[in-house]
C-alpha cells in the first residue's frame, strides 16, 4: 500500500509540474503565491477531471484495482463495472507520515472546474489500514525538527496555511485533516519530542476546531496547549502574505493556555450580568472539564488543582463550591455509565438519532444564530428523539427568552446552551453536534436544506399517505376523482420562507 501511495504521488505531481491538463492547476497554486520550491518540497501534484485518468494509468502499469480501492484512490462504479477515479480536478496534497511515506490525500478542487458546486472544496482520504485521519497532521515530516528547535508545534486548520508558513520560513507548523486536535494527536507529537502545542483559531472566538475540545484535551493530557488567534478577518496564509513572517510569530508569541483562553470568554460572555453571569461561566467551562477524562498520577492530580485554583480566582467562587460542583458533574456522568451496565447485563447501545435531527443539531449548535429561524420551521413535537428534542428546547428557550443569539460570536452563543445543560452525557453530545457542524461553511443554506426535508417528511409526505390510504377505500367514482384530484395538486416543495426570518 505504502508502495502504491509512492507511486500515485509522482505520477500526480508529474501531472502538475509537465502535463498541459494541469494548467489551471499551475495557475491557480501561482495565483496564491506558492513558488516552485514549495510545491515540489510538498510533493503536490494533480489529478485531471476525466473520471478515469488515474485508472487507466494504473492499468497500464499493472497495478491492482483491489489495492487502488483499498487505499481510497479509486471506486467501483454503481451501474456497470469497471472503477472511477474518486480525485478530479484537484491540486492533490500528499499526506504524509512522520517518515515521510505518503499514507492517504487532500485534494482541493480548482475554482474553474466543472465539478465545483457539486463536490466539496476539499476531499481527503478516508480512513485506511495505513491512515487515520483522527491521528495524523499534514506536515509533521517537515516540521518536526523545527518544532523541536522552537519548542511547540503551531497547529493551524488548512493545507495553504501549512505551505504559506513553510515557504515563509515559520517551519514549526501542521494542519489536521478536518477535526479538532484530539488524545491521539497530541500522543503523536510527543513521541516526536514536542512538550508544547499552539493551536491558530481565527478571531471568531476559537475557529472551526474547537476551543471546548481544546480544553478538554489541555485537561486529560500531558500537554501544554495553548491557543493563538489571528487578526480579525485574516487567515494563517492571508497574514502571512499580507503582513510577513514576523507578524504570524508575533500571533503564535501571544498564545496563551487554553483554560485562560475560555476563562476569558466565559467572563467576557457574562461580564455584565453579575451573579448570574458568573454562575453560566463556572457552568460553561466546569462542564467541558467535568467531560474529560483524569491525568494519571500525581501530575495529573497537581495540575487538577491547579486548574481548580485558577477558575475560583478568575471567577470570584469559594474553591470547595467549585470542587463540589465538578464532583458533582463528573459522578452524574459516571452514575448513567454504571446504570447502563447494571446487573451484568449488556448494556442496550442508544437509539441513533435520525439524520434529519442529527444534521439540524449540528448547524444550530455550530451556529446558534440560526435557532430562531429553526424554532419558526419545526415544533418540538416533530422532534423524535428525546436527546435532540432535549438539546433544542434548550435552543427554543433562548429564544423565546430574547436571549441575543444573532449578536454574540458562535462560541459565547454556544455557552449560553452548555450553561443550561445539566446532563453531562448530553453536554458531550452538544460538542460531538458542534465539532461536526463547524466543519460546515455554508450553515445557513444547510439549515434551509434541513428545514425542506422535515416539511416533507412531517407534512407533504403524511398528508399524500392519508390521500392514498382514503383514494385505494373510495366507495364511489366521484370521491375517488375528488381524492385523486387533490393528490395530484399536494404541493412538492416546502413553502418559500423570507431571508429576514434568519436575522
Amino acid at each position: 500500500m505504502l508502495e502504491m501511495m509512492r507511486w500515485a504521488t509522482e505520477l500526480y505531481q508529474r501531472c502538475l509540474l509537465d502535463s498541459p491538463l494541469a494548467e489551471a492547476a499551475r495557475r491557480y497554486l501561482g495565483g496564491r503565491g506558492l513558488n516552485g520550491e514549495t510545491v515540489r518540497r510538498f510533493g503536490l501534484g494533480y489529478a485531471p477531471a476525466a473520471g478515469d485518468w488515474l485508472v487507466q494509468h494504473a492499468a497500464n502499469a499493472g497495478m491492482s484495482d483491489e489495492l487502488l480501492e483499498k487505499v481510497g484512490l479509486i471506486a467501483k462504479r454503481q451501474e456497470g463495472t469497471g472503477h472511477y477515479d474518486r480525485f478530479r480536478d484537484r491540486v492533490m496534497f500528499p499526506i504524509r507520515d512522520v517518515r515521510g511515506q505518503t499514507v492517504a490525500f487532500g485534494g482541493r478542487i480548482l475554482p474553474s472546474s466543472t465539478y465545483t458546486g457539486n463536490a466539496p472544496k476539499y476531499y481527503n482520504s478516508s480512513d485506511t489500514p495505513i491512515f487515520s485521519k483522527s491521528e495524523h497532521l499534514y506536515g509533521l515530516d517537515l516540521a518536526r525538527q523545527a518544532a523541536a528547535k522552537a519548542g511547540f508545534l503551531a497547529v493551524v486548520e488548512g493545507y495553504m496555511d501549512v505551505l504559506a508558513a513553510h515557504q515563509a520560513g515559520v517551519n514549526q507548523v501542521v494542519a489536521t485533516m478536518g477535526t479538532a486536535l484530539n488524545e491521539r494527536h497530541v500522543q503523536r507529537i510527543r513521541r516526536v519530542g514536542v512538550p508544547r502545542v499552539v493551536l491558530v483559531f481565527d478571531a471568531d472566538a476559537g475557529g472551526k476546531t474547537g476551543v471546548d475540545r481544546a480544553l478538554e484535551v489541555f485537561v486529560s493530557q500531558d500537554v501544554d496547549l495553548a491557543i493563538a488567534t489571528l487578526p480579525e478577518g485574516l487567515d494563517p496564509c492571508d497574514l502571512l502574505v499580507q503582513q510577513g513572517a514576523d507578524a504570524f510569530r508575533s500571533v503564535l508569541a501571544g498564545a496563551v493556555d487554553a483554560l485562560e483562553f475560555k476563562l476569558d470568554q466565559v467572563v467576557a460572555a457574562g461580564a455584565d450580568a453579575g451573579i448570574e453571569g458568573r454562575r453560566r461561566a463556572a457552568e460553561a467551562i466546569l462542564g467541558v472539564i467535568a467531560l474529560a477524562p483524569d491525568m494519571a498520577g500525581p501530575a495529573g492530580a497537581i495540575k487538577q488543582q491547579l486548574i481548580v485554583t485558577r477558575i475560583t480566582q478568575r471567577l470570584a467562587l469559594k474553591e470547595e463550591t467549585v470542587w463540589a460542583r465538578l464532583q458533582e458533574l463528573r459522578a452524574r456522568l459516571q452514575g448513567r455509565e454504571r446504570k447502563s451496565g447494571a446487573g451484568g447485563a449488556v448494556a442496550e447501545p442508544p437509539e441513533p438519532l435520525p439524520v434529519e435531527e442529527k444534521e439540524l443539531l449540528q448547524v444550530l449548535l455550530a451556529e446558534p444564530a440560526l435557532a430562531r429561524e429553526a424554532a419558526g420551521a419545526i415544533p418540538l413535537d416533530q422532534v423524535r428523539h428525546p436527546d435532540a428534542a432535549a438539546l433544542l428546547r434548550m435552543l427554543y428557550d433562548l429564544v423565546a427568552e430574547g436571549a441575543p443569539l444573532a449578536h454574540l460570536p458562535a462560541a459565547q452563543a454556544f455557552d449560553l446552551v452548555r450553561a443550561r445543560i445539566e446532563d453531562p452525557r448530553l453536554a458531550k453530545l452538544a460538542l460531538e453536534m458542534r465539532d461536526i457542524g463547524l466543519q460546515h461553511a455554508e450553515r445557513a443554506a444547510w439549515l434551509e436544506r434541513i428545514l425542506d426535508e422535515f416539511h416533507r417528511k412531517y407534512q407533504v409526505e403524511p398528508v399524500t399517505q392519508e390521500l392514498k390510504n382514503q383514494l385505494r377505500a373510495a366507495s364511489d367514482d366521484a370521491a375517488a376523482l375528488e381524492l385523486l384530484r387533490r393528490l395530484q395538486t399536494q404541493p412538492r416543495n416546502p413553502p418559500a420562507r423570507p431571508v429576514s426570518a434568519m436575522n
